[in-house]
């Protein structure tokens, strides 16, 4: 008897699910994008526990007829192709005819629509994919599609599903993409009866820009523009000093539509190069319009990836653009760590420079060799004393003589230590990280984290994404030292704040957070965003290259690392700490030997 068997349809469907549903944020996306090929001018998307339990998205679209409603369930079945040929000319959003028949797969769910222009509308329900009958209901015009408890016929995809906040961290990113590409679409999302956002139609898509990031940001970004025969570009760019630690605020749509490409990535890159520290990402909100006939929007089923006829054509157009865009625009010199600009200091690379000539004594916690701190002190088993050392020691413009050893900064930001076998070359930056770092550790493991309880809570606004993904983390927060609250709509309430960050303020170190957190961080589980965490903290406690430091505040940074030598080789971003030179070398280099 034969082995290979033909699939009956609900197993089919349900496969075709596992490759576009994954979460509750793809079948918000494909009936989004079902609702804007419905030409309709409003979207409200209504949602309970995260879509877990429902996903509601009316439209006032063209609506379904009751005729064809009874085939929307069924695979493969779409008004969008006609013929083999339609495939390269594709000028809707959706058109596979997999998304409907694959979220009935996997939900219990009811589509209700009328046309425009009926008297009464119908309905169509189906459960786990055993579809209904198609019955006559009144209803308004447009579509609404009801989906309830997603995958509960599916448990191990269940399982993978995270939290509610995390849930709706992943559908306020799509329904932002949705936003920012289609200004004249009122779209409107709420969760459990709360209104995350209510946007209203707007003329220009900067407008939504200021929205979801900010005025400060819509202040400094640069137009980018270009028109020729089979392709069109226009968007805005920020300029280098504005950046980030990872990708999220780059933005590219192809013909409405939000993609990834490598080949636009790399013209980003290139554009930006030389412009940018190593590991910052450039700002960028990019609209492409390609002729149809010019690229192939069908290589994935989610649509995301797309295949260009002229790749390379593209990706010049794309890199002449920006550059021509950065050339224009006028040089600005910042200091991006005034508090006056802190936008400009968060988004960027805080780590590697700061013109703050506060002492170091008296912004961050160094163990001195009299007191202990009490209890109530930072957590990371620090010591300090007023007292002066009590050994001879001599300064020299920056050079520190103390015994036989000598320490001096050069630069602002480089120690130089003279030892027995030669000398050291040390980032002050990262050595003072990897040393909180370590600290900070040490203080969650023997549960003595200092945490300071805030008279007055701070608030802190975020954009909808940033908001779900910070409730998302609310427990890996508190095991830090950060208690926070919900409070109003997108903003949350700082209850109490650790100690070792004390000389951040939350809204400022809550801002970084989500700056520094990448989408592969969130995956990771709990320990991978407890050290990611860690690392935050730790990096923006310390002290910054082109900091200038008062010779203690130099012997206490190198009393610390002989503490813990053997983990000070590299700071937790993997940079080496030291770079050292023996007499040997230096003897060969200067032919003495």
């Amino acid at each position: 008897m034969g082995k290979v068997k033909i699939l009956p349809p609900s197993v089919i469907n349900k496969i075709a699910a596992g490759e576009l549903i994954d979460r509750s944020a793809a079948v918000v996306k494909e009936l989004i994008e079902n609702a804007i090929d419905a030409e309709a001018k409003r979207i409200d998307v209504y949602l309970e526990d995260g879509g877990r339990k429902l996903i509601r998205i009316s439209d006032d679209g063209v609506g379904i007829d009751a005729e064809d409603l009874a085939l929307v369930f069924r695979s493969h079945t779409t008004s969008k192709l006609s013929s083999a040929e339609d495939l390269f000319a594709i000028n809707t959003l959706g058109f596979r005819g997999e998304a409907l028949p694959s979220i009935g797969a996997v939900s219990n769910s009811k589509i209700t629509s009328r046309i425009r222009g009926a008297i009464s509308g119908a309905e169509i329900k189906t459960e786990g994919g055993r579809i209904g009958d198609v019955r006559e209901c009144g209803a308004p015009e447009g579509t609404q599609i009801e989906v309830q408890d997603l995958f509960f016929n599916t448990p191990v995809r269940k399982k993978f599903m995270k939290t509610a906040p995390t849930e709706m961290s992943y559908i306020s990113d799509v329904l932002t993409r949705f936003a920012l590409c289609y200004p004249n679409i009122h779209f409107t999302l709420r969760h459990n009866n709360r209104t995350v956002f209510n946007l209203p139609p707007v003329q220009e898509v900067i407008e939504r820009i200021e929205t979801f990031f900010g005025s400060e940001l819509k202040k400094h970004l640069l137009s980018a523009f270009l028109r020729e025969e089979l392709f069109s570009l226009k968007g805005y760019i920020a300029p280098p000093f504005l950046n980030k630690a990872n990708g999220r605020l780059q933005f590219i749509f192809l013909n409405g539509r939000y993609i990834k490409d490598t080949a636009i990535y790399r013209a980003i890159s290139d554009a930006y190069h030389g412009k940018l520290m190593n590991k910052r990402y450039p700002i960028v909100f990019l609209f492409l319009t390609v002729a149809p006939s010019e690229v192939d929007v069908n290589v994935h089923p989610t649509k995301t990836e797309v295949r260009f006829r002229n790749k390379s054509v593209v990706f010049n157009y794309v890199l002449s653009t920006l550059k021509d865009a950065l050339n224009k625009s006028q040089p600005k010199s910042i200091d991006i760590v005034t508090p006056e600009k802190t936008f400009q200091r968060d988004l960027g690379n805080t780590d590697t420079v700061d013109h703050r000539n506060t002492s170091l004594w008296e912004q961050f916690p160094f163990e001195k060799t009299v007191e202990k701190t009490p209890a109530s002190g930072p957590s990371t088993d620090v010591k300090h004393t007023t007292a002066m050392p009590i050994r001879e020691e001599i300064s020299v413009g920056k050079a520190i003589f103390s015994g036989k050893k000598r320490y001096f900064q050069i630069h602002n930001a480089f120690i130089v230590e003279e030892t027995n076998e030669g000398l050291n070359i040390i980032d002050q930056h990262a050595l003072h990280e990897i040393i909180l770092y370590h600290a900070i550790l040490k203080g969650m493991q023997s549960s003595q984290s200092p945490r300071q309880r805030l008279l007055i809570p701070e608030l802190v606004e975020l954009n909808p994404k940033d908001f779900f993904f910070v409730l998302s983390i609310k427990e890996q927060l508190e095991g830090i030292g950060i208690e926070i609250e919900e409070f109003g709509s997108n903003t949350i309430m700082i209850r109490s704040f650790p100690q070792i960050l004390k000389h951040l303020n939350g809204k400022e170190f809550i801002e970084n957070l989500t700056h520094d957190f990448g989408e592969e961080d969130s995956r990771k589980g709990n320990e991978g965003v407890m050290n990611k965490l860690v690392n935050i903290m730790a990096c923006k406690a310390a002290v910054k290259a082109g900091q200038r430091l008062e010779y203690r505040e130099i012997e206490e940074l190198m009393e610390k690392k002989k503490n813990i030598n053997a983990y000070t080789n590299n700071c937790p971003h993997g940079r080496p700490t030291t770079l050292s030179l023996s007499l040997d070398e230096l003897y060969k280099h200067f032919k003495r030997k």
